[in-house]
């Protein structure tokens, strides 16, 4: 009778586990996310601030106009190329920890 709790806790050793392997690689791919998208932030603020440069040192508004038209395609474009990636890299986490 003694013996009965720990029996029954022993058979949850395999699940637990395999639960606990399981949130190691969710937690590892979530970082992987997080250091991605970091990084990505972190580029586009150059961008940002670059673009600041750009403007202060431009004299007409033709100039103007290619600085902000200039830096919206290349935001569009990193955005796009960024969710592209995020969504690769979760597709990955999502998959691993099935």
């Amino acid at each position: 009778m003694s013996l009965a709790p720990v029996l029954a806790l022993s058979m949850w050793n395999p699940f637990l586990a395999g639960t606990m392997g399981a949130n190691a690689q969710a937690h590892e791919g979530i970082g992987t996310v997080a250091s991605e998208w970091q990084d990505f932030v972190g580029r586009r603020l150059k961008e940002d601030f670059a673009l600041m440069q750009r403007l202060a040192h431009c004299a007409t508004p033709d100039q103007l106009l290619t600085a902000y038209s200039d830096f919206w395609q290349k935001a569009a474009e990193d955005y796009g190329k960024e969710f592209t990636t995020i969504s690769k890299l979760m597709t990955g986490v999502t998959t691993k920890t099935r």
